[in-house]
């Protein structure tokens, strides 16, 4: 099956999209090993949460290489991987939102903010939704530095519907006209015409 053409300028911007999400990664990733070390409950996150972080960044970088190519990834199916039945079990992160940067406070909050300034570009977006499964790589990043969690959109989706046609206004309803107007005096007394003694 065909696949649609990528918006255009977006196999430009793809590298440098994950190129500056690279370094964001890799900043965090350095703080996280720095202050996790001074926090003896946090100390065993900090190789796993580093091989996270450094897995994101790869995926993102060879989905930003497919895209740049004009092949954008299909999204993956959910299924076991193979040897995920012999690896040891995975080290618990917390589940809260937020909670590096409630961790962390404002050395993690910076790098959430740079990562929310890159998600709301343009090309980004544009991005985003040629590759749905950005979102996927990126969601678990979102939700420990508590950015709400993207949905992966199609192509279609991603084009916005046209405005609708503007509709005629509606026409006004002519005023009826009443055969028999009541007479002025039953309204108004003082407006009927008074009888003189001369007229009479």
């Amino acid at each position: 099956m065909p696949t649609q053409p990528l918006p255009l300028g977006l196999p430009l911007t793809a590298p440098d999209i994950a190129r500056r999400l690279t370094i964001i990664l890799a900043a965090l990733a350095a703080v996280v090993a720095r202050a996790f070390l001074r926090q003896p409950g946090r100390v065993a996150l900090i190789l796993p949460l580093w091989n996270r972080l450094s897995r994101a960044a790869q995926r993102f970088t060879r989905l930003a290489a497919r895209v740049a190519a004009g092949r954008p990834a299909k999204p993956s199916r959910p299924g076991i991987r193979p040897g995920a039945h012999s690896s040891p079990a995975p080290i618990r992160f917390p589940t809260a939102h937020g909670w590096l940067v409630a961790d962390l406070r404002h050395e993690a909050a910076v790098y959430a903010i740079q990562l929310e300034a890159l998600l709301a570009e343009p090309a980004t977006i544009a991005f985003l939704a040629a590759a749905p499964t950005a979102s996927r790589i990126l969601n678990p990043l979102r939700h420990m530095l508590g950015l709400p969690a993207g949905r992966p959109r199609t192509r279609a989706q991603s084009i916005p519907d046209a405005p609708p046609a503007p509709t005629a206004p509606p026409q006004a309803t002519p005023c009826p006209i009443r055969q028999n107007p009541p007479c002025p005096r039953a309204r108004w007394p003082w407006a009927a015409p008074r009888l003189t003694a001369k007229s009479a």
